[in-house]
């Protein structure tokens, strides 16, 4: 049976791929293009580094190899979180399980097709980011095409391994508490997973390994280098295979990709059989909708609207995406990976080895792209989809006394304030960790609330502009053709603006330096118009493009 379901994968890929035609697959190519310059990027990192690691006396080649083993276990733990998070989806919530179930197929056979389908959506971006670092890593140790072929193999059971123990997670917990409300309670333990991995991971300032002061501090350490990295995990069974492939150790290689071919074999064996016990049990649980208690009593939205009785159909709008919010742990969930990312990055301006006030000055104002870029990349998840997500229910707001207008003027109220106090709290910490002076505090203070406004308009504009009401997965609409557009237009106005106010800053700091006359009135008008016009070009193009488009949408 199994057998029958991958044939169906491989036939729904293949048509997807012949029914590409015109502007589908004129945008497939051109995203495709791009991400192999983001990868050939990255590649250009890696090989930089690789290189400086390899040319290290004594510990060179011991230090790429340590550093290899780090990553891969790096890898293989967040694709143990990604699993955990998405096996619930995958396993128990998949749009085509009532239609599986429905057909003379084998329940360990559907079971096992959705485990492969988890493993791979919690890995293929893991996997081929770190595609371009493999490539480095052949090349600076002069290896031939075979070493790729052979990390290509032992891939293949690594995330394997690695999506099992998301499976089994899922599977033991949802037989246990068979209940909607265990997914809830999945997505907020793997919400704390990954940001422990990341805090942890930056707390531990990996940098100092990379510094030339640091180096001597490290070859004191050449028995730490050479000791095994988690022994037992399957990363450094990766690690030593690849080692010894490099080495022409042919018995090491077949000793450690064997081990590691056995215990995924055994380990989906062992999920195969557990399946016809717990799977069923675990989806008949799932189906249930949980039952929310609350009696008859006034929202503060209800007295709100009886005060202003225009603004009774965006208030109850927002009444329900407030409810939806509370009631969603993917939404909420997301709070704890926004703390740790918050936190990351005001830790590592604290880390910045930055000597005068000057310098420190000019970083604040540098922060507020670096910053922008943080706004943007939270609002890709939360401000960007916030239409899509209306999903099948989206035609009870085409039906509704409500425009399309409206129906954006509503989400951008919901998006706006946690935008305008994350860059708030960004710009200002950082401010006060770098010490700035009160002209760069003030101006990018006053800049990145703009470039919240302008950031979040931008994400409700492109939202509407590509809106997918059928999308199953909300990573999918981060990914999509019009994810990547707003985010390609994110960096290109977070670049724009800060180029418009480097002429002023460059007269403040010319005055600081002592240049007589450093300011230029003309210069600086010049420069609040470059701001004020591309301001309200970033303001009205998205958003006019958005209601237009959302406007002659058909349900």
């Amino acid at each position: 049976m199994l057998p029958v379901l991958l044939t169906r994968k491989a036939v729904t890929f293949r048509n997807t791929l012949l029914g590409l035609r015109g502007w589908r697959l004129a945008k497939n190519l051109m995203f495709s293009g791009a991400g192999l310059v983001m990868l050939a990027a990255l590649y250009a990192g890696f090989w930089r580094l690789l290189n400086y690691l390899e040319g290290v006396e004594l510990i060179g080649p011991i230090l790429s190899w340590k550093l290899t083993s780090m990553v891969l276990l790096m890898t293989f733990a967040m694709v143990v979180v990604s699993s955990i998070i998405i096996s619930m989806t995958t396993l128990y919530y998949s749009f085509d399980l009532k239609f599986l179930f429905s057909t003379p197929l084998d329940l360990r056979s559907i079971f096992i097709d959705k485990a492969f389908e988890t493993v791979f959506y919690s890995s293929w971006t893991l996997v081929l980011a770190l595609l371009p670092y493999i490539a480095a890593l052949g090349r600076i140790k002069g290896l031939d095409w075979g070493f790729y072929l052979a990390y290509a193999g032992l891939m293949v059971p690594f995330v394997l391994l690695a999506g099992a123990f998301g499976i089994l997670f899922s599977m033991i917990v949802m037989y246990a508490f068979p209940s909607s409300r265990t997914r809830d309670i999945t997505w907020l333990l793997g919400s704390l997973s990954v940001g422990f991995v990341y805090v942890v991971f930056r707390f531990s300032r990996p940098e100092k390994l990379l510094r030339p002061d640091s180096l001597e501090v490290v070859a004191q350490y050449i028995q730490y280098l050479q000791s095994p990295t988690a022994p037992y995990m399957p990363s450094w069974w990766v690690t030593r295979a690849m080692e010894a492939y490099s080495a022409a150790r042919w018995e090491a290689f077949a000793s450690n990709a064997g081990v590691l071919v056995l215990a995924a074999a055994a380990i989906y064996i062992f999920i195969y059989f557990l399946s016809g016990r717990l799977y069923m049990r675990g989806f008949s649980g799932a189906q249930g909708s949980p039952r929310f208690k609350g009696g008859r009593r006034e929202l503060p939205e209800q007295r709100l609207a009886e005060r202003l009785p225009a603004l009774r159909p965006a208030l109850t709008l927002y009444w329900k995406d407030r409810l939806a919010l509370g009631r969603d742990a993917r939404y909420w969930s997301q709070l704890i990976l926004i703390g740790a990312l918050i936190a990351v990055y005001l830790f590592s301006i604290r880390q910045l080895p930055l000597d005068t006030p000057d310098i420190r000055s000019l970083v604040s104002f540098l922060n507020v792209g670096v910053a922008g870029f943080v706004m943007a990349a939270i609002g890709l998840r939360f401000t960007f989809p916030a239409i899509s997500l209306e999903g099948n229910s989206y035609w009870l707001l085409k039906s509704a006394p409500i425009s399309a207008l409206g129906v954006m003027r509503e989400k951008l109220m919901v998006s706006l304030l946690p935008s305008l106090l994350i860059g708030l709290v960004l710009i200002t910490v950082s401010n006060r960790l770098l010490g700035a002076d009160f002209f760069i505090a003030a101006l990018s203070t006053f800049t990145i609330l703009v470039a919240a406004l302008v950031i979040t308009v931008m994400g409700i504009g492109f939202g509407a502009a590509f809106p997918d009401f059928n999308v199953e997965n909300i990573h999918q609409l981060e990914s999509s053709y019009g994810g990547f557009l707003y985010m390609a237009c994110c960096m290109g106005y977070l670049s724009l603006l800060v180029a418009v106010e480097a002429w002023p800053v460059q007269m403040h700091f010319a005055e600081r330096f002592g240049r007589a006359h450093p300011w230029d009135l003309r210069a600086v008008a010049l420069s609040a118009a470059m701001f004020v016009g591309l301001n309200a070009a970033a303001l009205y193009i998205p958003w006019k493009a958005g209601q237009r488009n959302l406007e002659r949408h058909e349900i």
